[in-house]
């Protein structure tokens, strides 16, 4: 039996609503809201757009999907084989949970990257039992779900009349090993359940519903999950926008903090704009702790740098912006937002600029920009987005200099999918699909023999896991990001 669901989320709205890629809301002057026809466990999905005629035929486009246990949201993952037809995009997902609510989205990847519909719900029925046949067992679809990092429940319908001795059993195994393992399940005809356990984190699994029977086995199709990794550091806390991977959750602990979330103020020209960057920034260091933003090519052009230096109005405390002795060092570089003059213009923001030495530090061949080079190399000329976050750190608070409290290092954090990742975002991205890495450097006047080049980063220590940085600084880094390999680097993944 068939149903048709295009229902908005309504308790479900408040947790749900933030997983868009832009500051308020998920793209609704693009997207109508989803609809559902469900059939069982089958469900077919379409969502209409306002977008032209052709726009979205070479754009990356589909649905995402999570299910919805106890009032809680799980894990997103992206529909496979997402079509579209016209301004509208279709797609059809198989293998559900039985009687199983699910929130659904439509996104579609744009060059100023992902937006989305706004949420809505539907509910699968009763499982599609296979027809009975008379020569040998019957299988259903094998789905997964409850995966956690060490955990999974895996489900398939079962149809078998023979009253003969069998046996009945999910096998499952790494997708990388070759011997599986077993779990018993009741025979008969009906729904077989098997909840695993002591799973691999990050770990992609195979597995199947498989059945002895007069000498031979029969098994379903096969399926996969891929457990959460443990994220090295621990992708604990909540970031303000779900759907922007840079974010470092808020410390609502700490009143010394002030945040902004800033959008370009008039690019793209019309539609949904992009985000900038974000920022913490100290009222009582007067420096910013951190900046967060993407790195993309669409940001770049050819505008004059504007020199715009200023207050940040969206930040409610006393800036400073002028230090005897030093220059006025960006987070996220100038030349990284070139695009417009009004979205260079705000890159010169205070909450933006941190007091930086100048001597071999900032400035041509200098530590700092050493550092910065290499990240340019990361992503300028690439197809996709690398995420960023740019810090501060104080070892100790000894040196004041006009008001503000001066770093006594700075670092950045880098997070980009891999190519085998393909076009996938990488919030969905499992921990083999994505990289990680980090960069911490003193804050001194440096001789020139003593800036380390960057094919020595590793052998000098200037590299660092993304776990280490977040131990020294207790930040959480790329919370809306899962999968991420933050206790270990491979400098072989990076551009040099």
């Amino acid at each position: 039996m068939k149903k048709i669901f295009a229902f908005l989320l309504l308790g479900l709205t408040v947790a749900f609503a933030s997983c868009g890629d832009e500051k308020t809301e998920t793209g609704t002057d693009w997207f109508l809201t989803p609809v559902a026809e469900v059939n069982g466990t089958t469900v077919g999905l379409s969502c209409q757009t306002r977008f032209g005629e052709g726009v979205l035929e070479n754009t990356s486009v589909g649905f995402s999907y999570a299910a919805v246990v106890d009032n809680k949201i799980g894990a997103f993952a992206d529909v496979a084989g997402s079509a579209v037809d016209g301004t509208g995009i279709a797609a059809t997902l198989t293998g559900l949970q039985p009687e199983t609510s699910y929130v659904v989205f439509a996104y579609a990847g744009l060059s100023t990257g992902r937006v989305q519909s706004a949420g809505a719900v539907f509910k699968t029925g009763q499982d599609d039992m296979p027809d009975p046949d008379p020569e040998r067992p019957a299988f259903g679809t094998p789905a997964a779900s409850g995966v956690t990092k060490t955990e999974a429940t895996l489900s398939c319908t079962f149809n078998f009349e023979d009253t003969a001795d069998y046996d009945v059993y999910f096998r499952y195994k790494p997708a990388s090993s070759g011997s599986y393992d077993r779990v018993n399940v009741s025979t008969g005809t009906g729904t077989k359940t098997a909840a695993l356990t002591g799973l691999t984190p990050g770990t992609t699994y195979e597995f199947a519903l498989c059945a002895d029977w007069d000498g031979q086995t029969y098994t379903s199709a096969a399926a996969t999950f891929t457990t959460s990794s443990d994220g090295g550091g621990g992708n604990t806390g909540s970031a303000k926008y779900s759907g922007w991977p840079e974010l470092v959750p808020e410390d609502k602990s700490n009143s010394d903090y002030y945040y902004a979330y800033h959008l370009c103020p008039d690019y793209p020209a019309t539609g949904t704009k992009a985000r900038n960057f974000s920022t913490c920034y100290s009222k009582s260091y007067r420096c910013p702790v951190w900046v967060a933003a993407p790195l993309h090519d669409c940001y770049t052009g050819d505008v004059k740098r504007t020199d715009a230096y200023r207050n940040d109005p969206d930040i409610n405390c006393t800036q400073a912006g002028h230090w005897s002795g030093y220059t006025r060092g960006h987070m996220l570089g100038s030349n990284e937002r070139r695009v417009t003059k009004n979205v260079n213009r705000d890159v010169f923001y205070y909450s933006n600029i941190g007091p930086q030495l100048q001597t071999y530090f900032n400035t041509g061949g200098g530590q700092w920009n050493t550092a910065e080079d290499w990240v340019d190399k990361q992503w300028r000329g690439l197809a996709d987005t690398c995420y960023q976050v740019v810090g501060t750190y104080w070892e100790n608070t000894s040196k004041v200099v006009d008001g503000t409290t001066i770093p006594t290092h700075y670092y950045i954090v880098l997070l980009k999918a891999k190519k085998s990742a393909g076009n996938k975002w990488v919030v969905n991205c499992s921990q083999g699909e994505l990289q990680s890495i980090a960069i911490m450097v003193r804050h001194k006047t440096y001789a020139k023999n003593e800036v380390v080049k960057a094919v020595d980063f590793q052998s000098k220590g200037v590299f660092k896991t993304v776990a280490e940085i977040e131990r020294l600084t207790g930040h959480t880094f790329f919370p809306n990001v899962p999968n991420v390999p933050k206790d270990t680097y491979n400098p072989g993944d990076w551009n040099f």
